[in-house]
């Protein structure tokens, strides 16, 4: 049996509610293990932890990766953040660097952070010297919270873009503008550019209901803007920028306002016709992407000239390696799947699954007791109108796959802890599972059929929530397999 290790007690932690609950049943030892892997992963990857090494102020210096930024040349530093969980991730660049910000903003999701749109500030930095910690002995300035929507866009997304565009607009050629970049930043920062609002929310919506990979969604949604794509780098200059990037894409390369956009308006109408939208966005939204293939619009930068230094924070492969190091260190045998796994959301659920059952039965890919991570973004085709998540009908697809095998355990979470339009991360299932469905007359087939796994897995008692900050980077699957010893 795996030994128990030290669980997070609160503070800047982000825990499992209810973790106690969670860890019950059949096979209560397994599921201890696998929520008690996922807090170890996420603490691994919190935000203050990724600017360990990259970012600092030493002397009169602000150090971001390579770079030295000289203060006696700098007249100002603005810090301009986004995406979900920024606000963690904006205030560990305040810790760092202290006196040294003129101004701070933070664009997060509605009900993702503390408290509605507000100020912080006069709070003192404590900690050790850089570059292994905070600046010491210095105020951190005030911090701006704007709350906005996601993953559909509303009036506050675009109210925050705005906010985002005059605050970097004030920039002038002696200042620095520090650029903290999380996921979920396409929706929260709406300037949409040749159609309105509700059109922009209406393609969203029609791509993400199709199952449209990220990566689709974000080429259609570059070539509407004014902000993404690279292009509020221009809205920068001529101060210097540097981007500090929490990849959530499955490619894993930078992406987001500070970075040249290597898409066309040819990759975003393909993206259309692929999932069989060009009829079903609204006629603006067509047009003016048709325009930009005839080459009546510019093209979102694929180069830009201006001083700008991007860096790369942390990707799906961080948070894999993290959870395979935790893994190990509670005795198991990890093995990282893969970090950049796509597709329909319940048939990844099936694979790993499958994968879980050849590991029990015949010992391999690994040998049990052993931990398969992966990481990647996976997508539901909405068919009916339930609530649930990407995740949760992963778990559920799982679940079906190991009805009735002991000795295995699957762990599926959204790491920003919001899996879908819900406030549920995931869940974690076992080979139980679906048989207490059937025990309390619930149908898995036609929860996944009604896009609703969220009511079945409340019902079960199997749907896990994160509570503390969270650092977004995508999916992570977990799967615990014992040796029956």
């Amino acid at each position: 049996m795996i030994e128990d290790d030290d669980r997070p007690t609160g503070g800047n932690d982000p825990t499992i509610v209810d973790g106690e609950r969670l860890a019950t049943g059949t096979e209560a030892v397994l599921r201890r293990d696998a929520l008690g892997i996922v807090e170890s992963t996420l603490r691994a990857v919190r935000p203050e932890r990724l600017l360990e090494g990259v970012l600092c102020r030493r002397g009169e210096e602000v150090i971001v990766g390579d770079r030295r930024y000289d203060l006696s040349t700098v007249e100002d530093v603005y810090v301009l953040g986004s995406g979900k969980g920024s606000v963690a991730l904006v205030e560990g660049v305040l810790d760092r660097l202290g006196g040294t910000v003129t101004r701070a903003l933070a664009v997060e999701k509605r009900g993702g952070h503390d408290g509605a749109e507000r100020t912080r500030g006069d709070q003192a930095s404590t900690g050790s010297e850089p570059p292994e910690g905070p600046a010491s002995g210095t105020d951190r300035p005030e911090l701006t919270v704007l709350e906005a929507d996601h993953p559909v866009p509303t009036a506050a997304s675009r109210a925050a873009a705005a906010a985002v565009l005059e605050l970097a607009r004030e920039a002038g050629p002696a200042d620095l503008v520090i650029v903290p970049i999380t996921g979920g930043t396409s929706a929260l920062l709406a300037a949409p550019e040749g159609v309105s609002l509700e059109e922009l929310a209406a393609t969203t919506e029609a791509l993400l209901a199709a199952g449209a990979p990220v990566e689709e969604l974000n080429a259609v949604r570059k070539h509407l803007s004014r902000i993404k794509g690279g292009r509020l780098v221009r809205e920068i200059e001529p101060a210097r920028t540097v981007g500090l990037i929490v990849v959530d894409e499955v490619a894993g390369e930078p992406w987001g306002p500070t970075v040249p956009d290597p898409t066309t308006y040819g990759t975003a109408t393909a993206a259309l016709d692929r999932h069989g939208l060009a009829d079903a966005v609204p006629e603006s939204v067509a047009d003016r992407l048709a325009a930009g293939v005839r080459g009546e619009l510019p093209e979102t930068p694929t180069r830009l000239d201006a001083d700008i230094h991007n860096v790369v924070l942390a990707t799906a492969a961080t948070l894999c390696s993290a959870a395979a190091d935790a893994a190990a260190e509670r005795g198991y045998r990890p093995l990282v799947l893969s970090t950049t796994i796509e597709g329909e959301s319940r048939e990844v659920g099936v694979v790993h699954g499958g994968i879980a059952r050849e590991a029990r039965e015949r010992g391999r890919p690994a040998e049990p007791p052993c931990v398969l991570v992966s990481g990647g973004e996976t997508t539901v085709t909405v068919t009916g109108d339930g609530v649930g998540g990407p995740n949760q009908e992963t778990a559920l697809g799982f679940a079906r796959t190991v009805d009735g095998l002991d000795g295995v355990v699957g762990a599926f979470l959204d790491t920003d802890g919001t899996d879908g339009p819900t406030d549920v991360a995931g869940a974690v299932v076992d080979g139980s599972t679906a048989g207490r469905c059937r025990e309390c007359g619930l149908d898995i087939p036609a929860a996944l059929e009604e896009n609703d796994a969220t009511s079945l897995l409340e019902a079960l008692g199997d749907a896990v929530r994160l509570d503390g900050p969270s650092t977004n980077l995508m999916d992570l699957r977990l799967v615990v397999v014992d040796d029956g010893r």
